[in-house]
């Protein structure tokens, strides 16, 4: 074969192979553009709510199955079940719909697991679950003051909420810090008291069990010994204007089995100024100047005791002279003076003016108003001569019996009618 042919034949299968690479490279585009997107399968979540985070014996649960499903809803089956602590199976329903509601044996108490299988008839399916805790009885327990003083009286209240425990005795028992009983008894009231002795323990603990035919529930409630110290601050008065002085006095009470201190530091501020002063005895007076640059308005003043880390504040209003409206008059303020005889005018003129037009009020007294005669007209005269009138037709005169107006008449010539006026 020669150069030539050699060199045409290698051309040819050369091009052919180049036209079977492309043909096979076109046969999966083609492929994929024929054929539609494959159905992406529907995202769904389940989410279950109860009605409350806890329960009673004998309660009836709700639970709400709530689904959100992407790209629309379904024909959705729902499948209810509640479990125990330990997963066993308590109940199964498939014909509760969205809400599933369960009642809870009277000797049932522990933990439920509220589950929901959600179909949506499509080939979807999802779940959620819930979970509770279920109680004999719960019980309040509250105590008349937050803290005490010796020789206090501390009273505690309470009561049992619960279908099992309905007609309870009560046993108390009040139990100082250093876990002994002071005192302890049973009754049938829903509260006692406890008188602390003098000296008192730091706390002391109150337990009452509630007991119904063999079923009992408690409760316990911690109450401390008064601690700590009162700052109390006082002013000379209760306004000031400014660059004025303001007198305050402070006074430092030990609460409890709190001790004061030997020396007291004490400290008078405003935003803008502060003064200090240490003294031997519970209580000291500081004089701060208020600046004179000081708005009108509150003035916000704190008071501390730093031995003791006592604190306390009050607001004084600053402004150079007191408010017209907030000036008194024998105890009365003027804004309160200017209301009362606006008052006073208006009822004033309410009267009057329903004594002018009182008869459009009703009757006054249990009489109606009696409205006055109407006043005498002018009384026409009666004719003298019977009065006529000449037909519009024919010429010739009607005569007219009556004084009456408008009247419609007939000529008894001609049969004209015409109307008089």
């Amino acid at each position: 074969m020669s150069s030539a042919l050699l060199s045409r034949a290698c051309a040819l299968a050369f091009a052919l192979i180049i036209g079977l690479l492309a043909l096979a490279a076109l046969i999966p585009a083609a492929n994929a553009v024929s054929s539609p997107n494959p159905i992406q399968p529907a995202a769904m979540t389940v989410t279950v709510v109860l009605d409350k985070s806890s329960y009673l014996s004998g309660d009836t649960a709700t639970a709400q199955a709530i689904v959100y499903r992407t790209p629309a809803p379904g024909n959705y089956t729902y499948v209810w079940r509640v479990r125990n602590f330990f997963f066993q199976l308590l109940n199964t329903t498939t014909t509760a719909g969205a809400t599933f509601r369960y009642p809870i044996a009277l000797d049932y108490t522990g933990t439920l697991r509220f589950e929901a299988t959600v179909d949506d008839g499509q080939g979807t399916v999802a779940a959620g679950q819930q979970s509770a805790t279920v109680a004999l009885a719960y019980m309040a327990l509250r105590l008349d003051r937050g803290d005490y003083n010796p020789g206090d009286v501390i009273s505690a209240f309470y009561g049992v909420t619960s279908h099992v425990i309905t007609n309870p005795s009560y046993a108390y028992e009040v139990d100082d810090s250093n876990a002994v009983i002071v005192l302890s008894g049973t009754t049938n009231a829903t509260f006692f008291s406890f008188r602390t002795p003098n000296p008192s323990s730091r706390s002391y603990t109150f337990h009452v069990t509630a007991t119904d035919r063999g079923n009992s529930t408690q409760a316990q409630a911690t109450i401390s010994q008064a601690a700590g110290f009162v700052l109390g601050l006082s002013f000379e008065k209760t306004s000031y204007a400014a660059g004025e002085t303001v007198h305050a006095h402070l006074i430092l009470t030990a609460k409890g089995t709190a001790s004061l201190p030997s020396q007291f530091r004490w400290s008078l501020s405003t935003a803008s100024a502060s003064v200090s002063s240490i003294t031997t005895g519970p209580t000291a007076d500081l004089l701060l100047t208020i600046p004179g640059g000081t708005g009108n308005g509150g003035l916000l003043v704190f008071a501390n005791e730093l031995n003791t880390g006592a604190g306390a504040f009050q607001t004084v209003q600053v402004g150079s002279a007191e408010s017209f409206w907030a000036t008194q008059v024998g105890g009365i303020t003027v804004f309160a003076l200017i209301l009362g005889v606006l008052f006073v005018l208006l009822l004033l003129m309410v009267i009057a003016l329903w004594r002018k037009v009182g008869a459009g009020f009703g009757p006054i007294g249990g009489k109606a108003a009696v409205p006055p005669p109407p006043s005498e007209g002018p009384v026409p005269s009666a004719p003298t001569a019977p009065m006529s009138i000449t037909c519009r037709r024919c010429g010739k005169p009607i005569d007219l019996s009556t004084s009456r107006r408008p009247i419609e008449v007939m000529c008894p010539s001609c049969g004209e009618t015409q109307v008089v006026t």
